[in-house]
């Protein structure tokens, strides 16, 4: 049985809740980092604890300078020992245009960049046993485009962030990022967001969040592979 410990950022909903599971069944003792979502942790929480999963649940705001310091103290002695890191959490406003830079900038370069690369380096310098970061971005952080932009902006430094990192931890420490493409629809979104995208990506087809679990199994279990941002997008941004 994998003994390892797993810190995911965001691990109560979407990506991140199906990463989760996937350490699970890998064996990984998982800390399950979450904010505002405490039912959806709640529940994931009684969901390892079907799968007999050792776990535990830490809250922090991480958009906050003070919040991995946070997150990092309320982890149990337990599970001080962190072999793999994940950084999922990240926010995605439905305004985020040049109009609204000002209103969302710091919110959101805060928690999608600045975030994982000091709670990276956080725990790079605590826990002698990390082996791997994984960070997510995002396929389309090279498309040009008129929305999106801070969120856009952010997960571009930290695509560029897992190239540098991957350089100063090793050789220690492989760090790589999954970039998303047409995987979940944005919050907000009606159904058929997903469906209307098929026709433009090469494969015709939309992924989940399974296939995102496979993506960071592969990473995990790859030990010849670092500084890579593995595009999980079908083709859409070819």
């Amino acid at each position: 049985m994998n003994k390892n410990v797993a810190l995911v950022t965001g691990g109560a909903i979407r990506v991140g809740r199906a990463i989760c599971r996937e350490l699970a069944e890998q064996g990984y003792r998982l800390i399950v980092h979450y904010h505002s979502s405490s039912e959806p942790a709640e529940s994931l929480s009684r969901e390892l604890q079907t799968m007999g999963a050792e776990h535990c649940l830490v809250t922090a705001d991480l958009s906050d300078r003070g919040g991995i310091e946070c997150l990092l103290e309320q982890i149990p002695p337990a599970f001080k020992d962190i072999n793999l890191l994940v950084n999922s959490a990240a926010i995605f406003p439905d305004d985020d245009h040049i109009g609204q830079l000002s209103e969302h900038w710091d919110s959101v370069m805060n928690l999608n960049a600045r975030a994982p690369i000091l709670l990276a380096e956080a725990v790079f310098k605590r826990c002698a046993s990390l082996q791997q970061v994984i960070n997510i971005v995002d396929a389309r952080v090279y498309r040009n485009q008129t929305q999106r932009l801070s969120y856009r902006w952010s997960k571009l430094v930290l695509a560029q962030a897992t190239k540098d990192l991957a350089l100063v931890m090793a050789p220690k420490v492989r760090v790589n990022a999954v970039a998303l493409g047409a995987i979940l629809p944005p919050p907000g979104a009606d159904e058929t967001y997903l469906s209307r995208l098929e026709k433009s990506i090469p494969l015709q087809q939309t992924g989940d969040t399974d296939a995102v679990a496979r993506a960071v199994r592969y990473l995990v279990q790859q030990p010849f592979v670092t500084g890579q941002v593995l595009s999980l997008d079908g083709g859409e941004f070819l």
